[in-house]
């Protein structure tokens, strides 16, 4: 009994505002674990003849099904496929979490800068959307904006610049396109740190002749740090709990205002970053209603876009609009990285 109120705990308090509620924030990291352990109860209460619990169990699993097809992809025989067709009016998308192209401690991991690099020229995006992303104006260090710019092909970029530390180190989203932008702006919500996760980055780029928009984003994660372990316990502000609480309030309103901005929108638009939350999370809930989550919509299985912690964390998505016809979608392994890249061919539909 206490895996199956577990189960339902953690598929239905997320429907719950964590700004609210925090408690309703930790919830859905347990869904991926108890809902394939109530699969294997079934048929072991069935075995050892336990029949109520079995239909309890039965139950529970049934009414868990909407948050295991936001968590799975269940195609049998996934559309990998991401290749343009020639001669169409097909587009590709790639966002990234970069972790700051390898920065790490002001210095660069060469061996993971070059996966970032690799996996962007091998595959090639139309649009390419970067978080948490780093570039140094001084000419001894890396200028990645004109780096990605000149190998990528890209002619057109857009920067936030949410953090400029020593006047030359700078921090933010990126986008990268070899469609024209139109405009593209910055839009405030929140504050960070680390750069980026201050701003949403929000682009109007028109793509054979019609206009999309397409925002670019990382929402407020936890940030931990060794210390924060050490001083669980302790309160105020250097409590993990304490940080934890903080960070689903800011992350449940930016969700908020992300979905009120994509609501607003003039044009077909695509949602892709980091949202530092699971699909089964207010956070995604709220952000993806009325979206097609490219994963859900070709891929199978987790899914999984983190390379540490657990094989069934996805946090990284591309959700587009119902406008617009996914042709392909992949989350591509990228070693080493933290975060992996998910990329889509896309077009829009014609009537």
């Amino acid at each position: 009994m206490i895996i199956l109120t577990g189960l339902l705990l953690s598929a239905y308090l997320p429907y719950l505002n964590p700004g609210k509620y925090w408690i309703t924030g930790f919830s859905g990291f347990f869904f991926p674990l108890l809902f394939p352990v109530s699969l294997l109860l079934i048929p072991v209460l069935w075995w050892l003849k336990y029949k109520k619990l079995w239909w309890l169990c039965g139950i529970a699993v049934l009414c868990c099904i909407p948050a295991a097809l936001t968590t799975w992809g269940v195609h049998i025989f996934p559309n990998n496929n991401i290749a343009k067709h020639p001669n169409s009016q097909e587009f590709t998308l790639m966002t990234y979490n970069t972790s700051s192209m390898g920065l790490m401690a002001y210095k660069t991991d060469k061996d993971k800068a070059a996966a970032i690099y690799n996996v962007v020229l091998k595959n090639s995006p139309d649009i390419l959307c970067m978080q948490e992303f780093y570039s140094n104006d001084k000419p001894d260090l890396e200028h990645h904006i004109d780096s990605l710019m000149q190998a990528g092909h890209y002619t057109y970029h857009y920067f936030t610049c949410d953090k400029t530390g020593w006047n030359t180190w700078h921090y933010g989203i990126a986008l990268f396109s070899r469609f024209p932008i139109a405009t593209a702006q910055a839009i405030p919500c929140g504050e960070s740190k680390a750069g980026s996760g201050s701003t949403f980055l929000q682009a109007d780029l028109v793509v054979q002749s019609d206009t999309i928009r397409v925002f670019s984003v990382q929402l407020t994660s936890y940030m931990f740090k060794g210390d924060d372990y050490e001083n669980m316990k302790a309160p105020g502000s250097s409590g993990l709990i304490h940080k934890m609480r903080a960070t689903f309030r800011k992350r449940a309103s930016q969700a908020e205002q992300l979905a009120a901005l994509i609501a607003k929108s003039p044009y077909p638009t695509i949602v892709c970053g980091d949202f530092n939350d699971t699909p089964v999370s207010y956070t995604y809930r709220t952000v993806s209603r009325n979206l097609q989550d490219v994963f859900l919509e070709t891929g199978r299985g987790w899914g999984r876009t983190l390379s540490f912690l657990s094989p069934s964390l996805r946090i990284d998505y591309i959700l587009a609009q119902r406008l617009f016809r996914i042709h392909g979608g992949q989350v591509l392994p990228t070693h080493p990285s933290e975060h992996f890249p998910v990329m889509a061919c896309l077009s829009l539909k014609k009537y």
